[in-house]
């Protein structure tokens, strides 16, 4: 049975889903490699590693000299955006191409590791040559990118996944639009779906706080999830969205100023626990007290992780402001993102009815916006 050739559409998700998961496969991998180290297991390969030498020869490209004190965080920042990008290619090649996920993302790994670090690196000389290379670095460098590619794979599939239910979320968007009709739909509180998409969630509270609260309040505010009858229902209303709304647009604001804490500090991770616990609970029709705890703890993991990485990212580039932008995008987009993908994930149960032009006008009166 041959499948069918993929669309357009379908490489653009798969693409994104590989870069999404390709990040997670690197963080997976940069974990793995620590994790080792603490029991003095190396690669043995001495001097500068491959992703500084590679990030010192962009610098020179640009015309830059890459000062000493910033080479770790540039070869951190080159190895995710490898890794990213390396994932991205692997999302598309595997909408053509399903026999790619072979060994859940092992024979990925074993041919990133076999064309990166035994090609390319050696190659362009970021490395020795492999006859040259410690002899333990090449079962290192495999086993290193077998975690790469299980964790990329197992990511790949997730993100595609909710992709793909937020497409088919959009869809009854647009439908709802275009009949002028409102959205009424009801989710399951605890399925195992339906926690991890808490999780998520949640986690978008780590790079802005006020992320999930306002994707889960205009989507309760427009029937994307049920919060009706529940201890949320106050979430869906007119008032809460332009309070989140306002709320969000004042912290893209905050973020950007030097004398802003940091979001590790008491205060603000509280902040984003009780943001992803709410929006977690929401995002499963506020009955779920499981799903209010898996958006805690994907906002309190989140929070750490997204610290660190913008320290670096930011360092690496010498600059803040464009780590604070991809941020911006990556939370307010995210958890859109995911509450289009509850809806689409419920899309057969979803109906539409009434008229649906008061719901949204209200809220942008509201906010002040213009509106028809």
């Amino acid at each position: 049975m041959t499948t069918p050739p993929a669309s357009r559409a379908d490489l653009c998700l798969g693409s994104a889903a590989g870069l999404a998961g390709g990040l997670i496969g690197a963080a997976a991998m940069t974990a793995f490699q620590e994790l080792l180290a603490r029991f003095g297991i190396t690669s043995g390969v001495r001097g500068w590693p491959s992703t500084e030498r590679a990030a010192d020869r962009l610098a020179r490209l640009g015309g830059r000299r890459l000062p000493s004190r910033h080479r770790p965080a540039a070869g951190e920042a080159v190895h995710y955006a490898v890794g990213s990008l390396v994932g991205g290619l692997y999302g598309a090649v595997t909408e053509r191409h399903p026999q790619a996920t072979w060994g859940r993302g092992g024979a990925f790994g074993i041919a990133t590791a076999t064309l990166l670090d035994e090609g390319l690196v050696p190659a362009l000389r970021f490395g020795d040559p492999v006859t040259r290379a410690p002899v333990r670095s090449h079962p290192y460098s495999y086993v290193s990118h077998l975690v790469y590619g299980a964790f990329t794979e197992a990511a790949r599939r997730l993100f595609r996944s909710l992709l793909g239910d937020a497409r088919a979320g959009a869809a009854v968007v647009r439908q709802a639009r275009a009949h002028n009709a409102a959205i009424v739909t009801r989710q399951p509180a605890d399925s195992r779906r339906t926690l991890a998409m808490a999780f998520l969630l949640g986690a978008t509270a780590g790079p802005r706080t006020s992320a999930p609260l306002v994707a889960a309040s205009w989507a309760a505010k427009l029937g994307w999830i049920d919060l009706k009858h529940s201890s949320l229902a106050m979430l869906g209303t007119t008032p809460a969205a332009a309070l989140t709304t306002t709320m969000a647009l004042g912290e893209l604001i905050v973020d950007k100023l030097p004398s802003t804490p940091d979001r590790t500090d008491p205060p603000g991770l509280a902040a984003r626990a009780v943001s992803g616990a709410i929006s977690g609970a929401a995002l499963a029709g506020g009955r779920s007290w499981p799903a209010a705890l898996a958006g805690t703890v994907g906002a309190v993991l989140s929070t750490y992780a997204c610290h660190r990485l913008r320290q670096r990212l930011s360092q690496a580039l010498g600059h803040d402001v464009p780590v604070a932008a991809a941020e911006d995008l990556v939370a307010f987009g995210g958890a859109t993102m995911l509450c289009l993908a509850s809806l689409g994930q419920h899309a057969d149960t979803a109906r539409l009815e009434g008229a649906a032009t008061e719901d949204y006008d209200d809220a942008l009166a509201a906010l002040g916006w213009p509106h028809s």
